[in-house]
């Protein structure tokens, strides 16, 4: 009884998240529509992640990194630093360069 009781707990915990990285949980997402793809983007220091929230046929990463990186621009006011981009079509995060 004692495990059902914890794994309820871990499963109400989990479903209660809506960022897969620790480092962005709590953190409050801006939902940013770029070209049709609409993204979750949560900024944390220099840091950004983009999740795709919008249901697409078949993304190719070609066509989603541009329009992941520009919801993340609209949503910092940053560039993403070149070539920071890493995930998959559903999940990215970048690195930011905030320079004034």
């Amino acid at each position: 009884m004692k495990r059902i009781i914890a794994n309820l707990l871990v499963l109400t915990t989990l479903a209660a998240c809506d960022s897969p990285h620790p480092a962005f949980m709590g953190i409050k997402p801006q939902v940013i529509t770029v070209q049709g793809s609409t993204f979750s983007v949560r900024i944390k220091g220099r840091e950004a992640e983009a999740i795709r929230t919008s249901v697409e046929y078949i993304p190719r990463i070609g066509e989603i990194f541009p329009k992941a990186a520009a919801a993340i621009e609209q949503a910092s006011g940053c560039r993403v630093i070149a070539r920071s981009m890493k995930g998959d079509s559903a999940y990215m995060r970048a690195r930011l360069d905030c320079a004034p």
